[in-house]
């Protein structure tokens, strides 16, 4: 078969750019370290590419969120530190003061010492974050929470919303607890009422001590919410203690704030419960004829009130008391309030505890499942350097051999062989 010229010009030529292409995609797979670049270069494992490159860009995703929710609750975690701190001073100092042998300026400082404590817990309460948001302020983040009044009082401007970041496909944390459930809510230890007290203002000729008080409410609970709201009372509900026959046996009498009668009168023993319309209480101590008190309910203290309370009754204990009674009364209260905020505090951090806990697990899970997609995707993507070089070799040579040939074949003629 005859060749023209033009005919192996075309030839050479298209073989040589089909060589120089085949060294040029390799050379693309070298300095890539890929052996898929395009879709054509594995139809199949493309499409397990494409979904092994979208499941890394998640986690990568996630893994930032997973980096913001953890600062957020380690400074949370480290607020809640320091309010446990504070009220385990604020404690401290309050059996401090309960030292009658203490002067009006041992009790100044004391008092002092408290509002300082006040002064730092709020602090712990407007914390920010490390964008400057108020973490515990919930939706209004950009709010300052908690301010303070003159009285000591400290009121909440944020409210009750907790925001939460997405760390792996189903799994969402917190990242900040709402400031009224941490400093607002705690438990009243008493119950589901609060307290207050009218003393005996006859002390009898037996008591042992007069400064120390006769009653204490250790317990007033609501038992029966239906029958408590269907019977139709008027709270504060008094509790007054009598002996109207004047035989020694104390009588119990309870009404409500327009002075209907809920319970007895009814002789009262020590320890009993005085149940009335699903409400139970129990009383600490032995009620004199005349010991009066009156609850109204109220299920949560504010932590800062309780610290505004044992202000006021350090306050009170540089003075000439006269109810001294009354101000013991208050000093257990304080005491075994302070104890419950503490235990608020601690188990607000425990929920703290539990979602760090949940981070740090999704954290290995996300950094295991990332080391096993690479893995998988490596077996479809990656080079192997040493084929891919043996290959470059080759295919430069035979571009080379082709690039020769060309370049001797082109010069022949007929009058060569002359």
């Amino acid at each position: 078969m005859r060749v023209s010229t033009s005919q192996f010009y075309q030839f050479s030529s298209n073989n040589m750019s089909r060589l120089q292409a085949d060294v040029t995609k390799q050379t693309e797979y070298l300095s890539t370290g890929k052996q898929v670049l395009t879709a054509k270069d594995a139809p199949v494992g493309n499409l397990s590419l494409l979904g092994f490159k979208e499941e890394l860009m998640s986690i990568e995703r996630f893994n930032a969120n997973i980096t913001q929710a953890e600062s957020r609750n380690n400074r949370q975690e480290v607020a809640l530190s320091n309010a446990q701190d504070i009220l385990l001073q604020v404690k401290d100092i309050v059996i401090q003061a309960n030292n009658g042998s203490y002067s009006e300026e041992e009790f100044t400082s004391l008092s002092q010492q408290l509002k300082s404590s006040l002064d730092q817990l709020m602090d712990v309460g407007n914390t920010k974050s490390e964008s400057g948001e108020y973490i515990f302020a919930g939706y209004q983040s950009e709010q300052r929470p908690f301010s303070i009044a003159p009285d000591n009082s400290v009121s909440y401007g944020g409210d009750n919303g907790q925001s939460e970041l997405q760390i792996a496909q189903n799994i969402f944390v917190p990242i900040n607890l709402a400031g009224d459930e941490v400093f607002m809510l705690a438990d009243n230890v008493v119950g589901d009422f609060m307290s207050t007290y009218t003393d005996n203002l006859t002390i009898p000729a037996d008591d042992i001590d007069p400064d120390e008080p006769d009653i204490y409410v250790e317990r007033a609970v609501i038992v029966d919410r239906e029958t408590y709201n269907g019977a139709g009372m008027t709270p504060g509900f008094t509790f007054d203690f009598t002996d109207a026959n004047g035989d020694g046996v104390v009588e119990a009498t309870v009404t409500d704030a327009t002075a209907t009668v809920l319970y007895g009168p009814l002789d009262y023993t020590a320890g009993q419960t005085i149940a009335f319309n699903g409400v139970e209480v129990n009383i600490d101590g032995n009620p004199l004829p005349g010991d009066q008190f009156t609850i109204n309910e109220q299920d949560k203290v504010s932590i800062f009130d309780t610290v505004k309370d044992a202000i006021d009754w350090v306050d009170a204990a540089g003075t000439n008391l006269s109810d001294p009674k009354q101000h013991q009364v208050d000093y257990n209260h304080i005491i075994t309030q302070l104890d419950e905020a503490f235990s608020h505090i601690t188990n607000k951090r425990a929920e703290v505890g539990t979602t760090l806990k949940t981070i740090d697990t999704q954290r290995n899970i996300a950094l295991d499942t990332e080391v096993l997609v690479n893995s998988s995707r490596g077996k479809i993507e990656d080079l192997d350097f040493a084929e891919a070089i043996s290959l470059f070799e080759q295919q430069k040579l035979s571009l080379q051999a082709a690039q020769q040939t060309f370049s001797q074949v082109q010069g022949l003629s007929l009058f060569n062989f002359i």
